[in-house]
Protein backbone atom coordinates (compact mmCIF):
# COMPACT_ATOMS: atom_id res chain seq x y z
CA UNK A 1 0.00 0.00 0.00
CA UNK A 2 1.96 3.19 -1.34
CA UNK A 3 1.74 5.63 1.22
CA UNK A 4 2.71 8.90 -1.17
CA UNK A 5 1.67 7.50 -4.15
CA UNK A 6 3.04 9.36 -7.52
CA UNK A 7 4.74 12.26 -6.28
CA UNK A 8 2.91 14.69 -8.95
CA UNK A 9 4.47 17.82 -6.69
CA UNK A 10 8.20 16.84 -5.12
CA UNK A 11 11.05 18.50 -3.41
CA UNK A 12 14.39 20.19 -5.42
CA UNK A 13 15.29 16.80 -7.65
CA UNK A 14 18.72 15.70 -6.21
CA UNK A 15 22.03 15.20 -9.14
CA UNK A 16 22.36 11.48 -8.52
CA UNK A 17 18.96 10.74 -9.50
CA UNK A 18 19.21 12.79 -12.40
CA UNK A 19 22.82 11.85 -13.68
CA UNK A 20 21.58 7.81 -13.50
CA UNK A 21 18.21 8.68 -15.71
CA UNK A 22 15.85 7.62 -12.61
CA UNK A 23 12.00 9.48 -12.70
CA UNK A 24 12.03 10.55 -9.23
CA UNK A 25 8.46 12.30 -9.44
CA UNK A 26 7.19 8.71 -10.75
CA UNK A 27 8.69 6.70 -7.74
CA UNK A 28 6.23 4.22 -5.79
CA UNK A 29 6.32 2.76 -2.72
CA UNK A 30 5.09 -0.73 -1.89
CA UNK A 31 6.55 -1.70 1.32
CA UNK A 32 5.27 -0.03 4.69
CA UNK A 33 9.30 -0.19 5.51
CA UNK A 34 10.44 1.34 2.43
CA UNK A 35 7.91 4.29 2.58
CA UNK A 36 9.09 5.23 5.95
CA UNK A 37 13.02 4.83 5.03
CA UNK A 38 12.42 7.12 2.01
CA UNK A 39 10.60 9.49 4.09
CA UNK A 40 13.14 9.78 6.74
CA UNK A 41 15.42 10.56 3.14
CA UNK A 42 13.04 13.19 1.86
CA UNK A 43 13.21 15.15 5.35
CA UNK A 44 16.77 15.18 5.35
CA UNK A 45 17.31 15.95 1.89
CA UNK A 46 14.88 18.82 2.62
CA UNK A 47 16.39 20.03 5.82
CA UNK A 48 20.20 19.94 3.58
CA UNK A 49 18.80 22.27 1.09
CA UNK A 50 16.85 24.46 3.79
CA UNK A 51 20.15 24.93 5.59
CA UNK A 52 21.56 25.80 2.13
CA UNK A 53 18.87 28.36 1.29
CA UNK A 54 19.49 29.96 4.46
CA UNK A 55 23.41 30.19 4.74
CA UNK A 56 22.88 31.85 0.88
CA UNK A 57 20.42 34.45 2.23
CA UNK A 58 22.49 35.26 5.07
CA UNK A 59 25.21 36.18 2.72
CA UNK A 60 23.44 37.84 0.53
CA UNK A 61 21.88 40.20 3.27
CA UNK A 62 25.36 40.58 4.10
CA UNK A 63 26.35 41.37 1.00
CA UNK A 64 23.68 43.85 0.35
CA UNK A 65 23.94 45.78 3.82
CA UNK A 66 27.62 46.23 2.83
CA UNK A 67 26.74 47.78 -0.58
CA UNK A 68 24.14 50.00 0.96
CA UNK A 69 26.71 51.28 3.86
CA UNK A 70 29.39 51.87 1.53
CA UNK A 71 26.96 53.75 -1.18
CA UNK A 72 25.76 56.16 2.08
CA UNK A 73 29.36 56.66 2.79
CA UNK A 74 30.37 57.36 -0.65
CA UNK A 75 26.91 60.03 -0.87
CA UNK A 76 27.91 61.62 2.60
CA UNK A 77 31.36 61.81 0.68
CA UNK A 78 30.59 63.31 -2.60
CA UNK A 79 28.16 66.27 -1.02
CA UNK A 80 28.85 69.17 0.67
CA UNK A 81 26.31 68.80 3.82
CA UNK A 82 27.33 68.93 6.97
CA UNK A 83 25.78 68.56 10.34
CA UNK A 84 26.15 71.85 11.76
CA UNK A 85 25.13 73.20 8.45
CA UNK A 86 21.91 71.05 7.78
CA UNK A 87 20.82 68.40 5.48
CA UNK A 88 21.24 69.66 2.00
CA UNK A 89 21.07 66.81 -0.47
CA UNK A 90 18.90 69.02 -3.22
CA UNK A 91 21.29 71.99 -3.65
CA UNK A 92 21.64 71.50 -7.04
CA UNK A 93 17.59 72.47 -7.29
CA UNK A 94 18.43 75.12 -4.19
CA UNK A 95 20.81 77.14 -6.17
CA UNK A 96 18.89 78.02 -9.19
CA UNK A 97 15.39 79.04 -6.69
CA UNK A 98 18.05 80.74 -4.65
CA UNK A 99 19.25 83.13 -7.82
CA UNK A 100 15.59 83.58 -8.72
CA UNK A 101 14.64 85.05 -5.35
CA UNK A 102 18.37 86.98 -5.31
CA UNK A 103 17.14 88.41 -8.90
CA UNK A 104 13.91 89.34 -7.40
CA UNK A 105 15.24 90.99 -4.55
CA UNK A 106 17.56 93.23 -6.66
CA UNK A 107 15.01 94.45 -8.90
CA UNK A 108 11.55 94.27 -7.02
CA UNK A 109 12.17 93.89 -3.22
CA UNK A 110 15.06 95.78 -2.54
CA UNK A 111 13.91 98.81 -4.18
CA UNK A 112 10.51 98.59 -3.08
CA UNK A 113 11.51 98.36 0.55
CA UNK A 114 14.15 101.58 0.09
CA UNK A 115 10.86 103.81 -1.33
CA UNK A 116 8.57 102.59 1.29
CA UNK A 117 11.26 103.30 4.09
CA UNK A 118 12.08 106.63 2.38
CA UNK A 119 8.76 108.29 1.54
CA UNK A 120 6.70 106.92 4.21
CA UNK A 121 6.32 108.76 7.73
CA UNK A 122 8.00 106.91 10.33
CA UNK A 123 4.31 106.95 12.62
CA UNK A 124 2.66 105.26 9.81
CA UNK A 125 5.87 102.44 9.63
CA UNK A 126 5.79 102.04 13.69
CA UNK A 127 1.92 101.59 13.68
CA UNK A 128 2.21 98.88 10.32
CA UNK A 129 4.92 97.31 12.61
CA UNK A 130 2.95 96.86 15.53
CA UNK A 131 -0.16 95.69 13.49
CA UNK A 132 1.78 93.34 11.85
CA UNK A 133 3.07 91.78 15.49
CA UNK A 134 -0.71 92.03 16.51
CA UNK A 135 -1.84 90.06 13.99
CA UNK A 136 0.89 87.26 14.47
CA UNK A 137 -0.41 86.72 18.24
CA UNK A 138 -3.42 84.38 17.46
CA UNK A 139 -1.07 82.01 15.52
CA UNK A 140 1.61 82.17 18.38
CA UNK A 141 -1.07 81.85 21.13
CA UNK A 142 -2.54 78.42 19.14
CA UNK A 143 1.17 76.98 18.91
CA UNK A 144 2.44 77.94 22.21
CA UNK A 145 -0.47 75.83 23.87
CA UNK A 146 0.15 72.83 21.48
CA UNK A 147 3.43 73.39 22.72
CA UNK A 148 2.52 73.16 25.84
CA UNK A 149 4.32 76.00 27.06
CA UNK A 150 1.76 77.93 29.69
CA UNK A 151 4.01 80.67 30.46
CA UNK A 152 3.95 81.96 26.67
CA UNK A 153 0.43 81.25 25.46
CA UNK A 154 -0.75 83.55 28.84
CA UNK A 155 1.52 86.21 27.91
CA UNK A 156 0.43 85.97 24.25
CA UNK A 157 -3.22 86.02 25.39
CA UNK A 158 -2.03 89.39 27.78
CA UNK A 159 -0.75 90.96 24.70
CA UNK A 160 -3.87 90.49 22.73
CA UNK A 161 -6.39 91.55 24.94
CA UNK A 162 -3.94 94.75 26.02
CA UNK A 163 -3.20 95.74 22.55
CA UNK A 164 -6.69 94.96 21.40
CA UNK A 165 -8.57 96.79 23.76
CA UNK A 166 -6.30 99.76 24.48
CA UNK A 167 -4.13 99.54 21.77
CA UNK A 168 -6.65 100.18 19.01
CA UNK A 169 -6.63 96.27 18.07
CA UNK A 170 -3.02 96.07 17.22
CA UNK A 171 -2.58 100.31 15.93
CA UNK A 172 -0.36 100.53 19.11
CA UNK A 173 1.86 98.22 21.76
CA UNK A 174 1.20 99.52 25.10
CA UNK A 175 2.08 96.07 26.30
CA UNK A 176 5.33 96.69 25.53
CA UNK A 177 4.72 99.34 28.06
CA UNK A 178 4.05 97.53 30.73
CA UNK A 179 6.41 94.88 30.05
CA UNK A 180 4.28 92.09 28.83
CA UNK A 181 6.51 89.33 26.75
CA UNK A 182 6.36 89.06 23.37
CA UNK A 183 6.94 85.86 21.43
CA UNK A 184 6.81 84.20 18.19
CA UNK A 185 6.03 80.83 17.74
CA UNK A 186 4.92 78.60 14.11
CA UNK A 187 3.57 75.45 13.49
CA UNK A 188 7.02 74.55 12.27
CA UNK A 189 8.50 75.09 16.02
CA UNK A 190 5.51 72.89 17.26
CA UNK A 191 6.66 70.21 15.04
CA UNK A 192 10.22 70.22 16.22
CA UNK A 193 9.01 70.29 19.91
CA UNK A 194 6.79 67.22 19.54
CA UNK A 195 9.74 66.01 17.86
CA UNK A 196 9.90 65.82 14.31
CA UNK A 197 12.96 65.88 12.66
CA UNK A 198 14.27 68.97 10.40
CA UNK A 199 14.71 67.04 6.95
CA UNK A 200 16.37 68.61 4.19
CA UNK A 201 16.99 72.31 3.59
CA UNK A 202 15.03 73.72 0.45
CA UNK A 203 14.94 77.43 -0.54
CA UNK A 204 11.70 77.72 -2.49
CA UNK A 205 11.03 79.71 -5.56
CA UNK A 206 9.24 83.32 -4.05
CA UNK A 207 8.95 81.66 -0.77
CA UNK A 208 12.91 81.73 0.65
CA UNK A 209 14.90 79.58 2.59
CA UNK A 210 12.73 76.67 4.24
CA UNK A 211 12.85 73.36 5.15
CA UNK A 212 10.56 70.10 5.16
CA UNK A 213 9.14 70.98 8.49
CA UNK A 214 9.16 74.21 8.24
CA UNK A 215 7.03 73.81 4.67
CA UNK A 216 4.38 71.56 6.52
CA UNK A 217 4.77 74.11 9.21
CA UNK A 218 3.12 76.89 6.90
CA UNK A 219 0.67 74.56 5.85
CA UNK A 220 -0.48 73.75 9.63
CA UNK A 221 -0.16 77.75 10.35
CA UNK A 222 -3.00 78.25 7.94
CA UNK A 223 -5.23 75.44 8.95
CA UNK A 224 -4.46 76.47 12.53
CA UNK A 225 -4.32 80.11 12.45
CA UNK A 226 -7.90 82.36 13.59
CA UNK A 227 -7.32 84.63 11.06
CA UNK A 228 -7.64 82.42 8.16
CA UNK A 229 -11.54 82.19 9.05
CA UNK A 230 -12.13 85.83 9.78
CA UNK A 231 -13.77 87.69 6.65
CA UNK A 232 -14.25 87.52 3.24
CA UNK A 233 -13.45 89.79 -0.06
CA UNK A 234 -11.54 92.91 1.00
CA UNK A 235 -10.93 91.53 4.33
CA UNK A 236 -9.89 88.20 3.16
CA UNK A 237 -7.27 89.86 0.44
CA UNK A 238 -5.84 92.10 3.81
CA UNK A 239 -5.73 89.38 6.03
CA UNK A 240 -4.14 87.13 3.06
CA UNK A 241 -1.97 88.44 0.65
CA UNK A 242 -2.05 91.66 1.91
CA UNK A 243 -0.47 90.72 5.32
CA UNK A 244 2.42 88.83 3.40
CA UNK A 245 3.46 91.51 1.24
CA UNK A 246 3.64 94.06 4.19
CA UNK A 247 5.33 91.51 6.00
CA UNK A 248 7.69 90.88 3.54
CA UNK A 249 8.50 94.84 3.26
CA UNK A 250 8.69 95.50 6.60
CA UNK A 251 11.55 92.65 7.18
CA UNK A 252 13.02 93.87 4.39
CA UNK A 253 13.33 97.65 6.03
CA UNK A 254 14.22 96.39 9.51
CA UNK A 255 16.90 93.62 8.34
CA UNK A 256 18.38 95.43 5.50
CA UNK A 257 21.42 95.93 5.97
CA UNK A 258 22.01 92.32 7.24
CA UNK A 259 20.11 91.25 3.93
CA UNK A 260 22.18 93.07 2.06
CA UNK A 261 25.45 91.59 3.39
CA UNK A 262 24.79 88.08 3.36
CA UNK A 263 22.96 88.59 -0.34
CA UNK A 264 25.91 91.08 -1.99
CA UNK A 265 28.96 90.72 0.08
CA UNK A 266 29.22 87.35 1.10
CA UNK A 267 31.34 85.18 -1.01
CA UNK A 268 28.76 82.77 -1.70
CA UNK A 269 25.41 83.89 -1.07
CA UNK A 270 23.47 80.39 -0.81
CA UNK A 271 26.39 79.03 1.95
CA UNK A 272 25.26 82.15 4.04
CA UNK A 273 21.26 82.62 3.66
CA UNK A 274 21.26 78.94 4.53
CA UNK A 275 23.36 79.04 7.45
CA UNK A 276 21.98 82.27 8.41
CA UNK A 277 18.35 81.04 8.32
CA UNK A 278 18.79 77.34 9.92
CA UNK A 279 21.27 79.03 13.04
CA UNK A 280 17.97 81.43 13.33
CA UNK A 281 15.27 78.33 13.27
CA UNK A 282 17.46 76.82 15.61
CA UNK A 283 17.76 80.06 18.47
CA UNK A 284 13.86 80.02 17.52
CA UNK A 285 12.91 76.46 18.65
CA UNK A 286 15.53 76.18 21.31
CA UNK A 287 13.38 79.43 22.87
CA UNK A 288 16.54 81.59 23.61
CA UNK A 289 17.78 78.63 25.87
CA UNK A 290 21.38 77.50 25.32
CA UNK A 291 21.50 74.06 26.71
CA UNK A 292 21.82 71.25 24.45
CA UNK A 293 18.79 68.90 25.75
CA UNK A 294 16.34 71.96 25.78
CA UNK A 295 15.08 70.79 22.85
CA UNK A 296 15.07 67.68 19.96
CA UNK A 297 18.36 67.97 18.34
CA UNK A 298 17.00 69.18 14.81
CA UNK A 299 20.21 68.67 13.09
CA UNK A 300 20.30 64.49 13.56
CA UNK A 301 21.04 63.59 9.64
CA UNK A 302 18.29 65.32 8.17
CA UNK A 303 15.48 63.03 9.17
CA UNK A 304 12.39 63.19 10.59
Amino acid sequence: MPCLGTLGQGPLIPGPVLENNINFLDINFSETRECESCANDLFSYRSLVLSEVVLYMSIFRSAASLTLVSFLALSGCATSTTVENGYDPAQYLNRPFHALNKGLDRAIIRPLSKGYDAVVPETVKHVVNNELRFLSLPATFVNAALQGNLERTGDTAARFFVNATLGGLGALDPASAINIPEHDEDFGQTLAVWGARQGPYYELPLLGPSSARRFAGTLGDFVLNPLSYIGSGTTSILLGPGKQVANIVDTRVKFGDAIDRALYESPDSYITVRNLYLQRRKNAILNGQSEPGARPDIYEGGEF
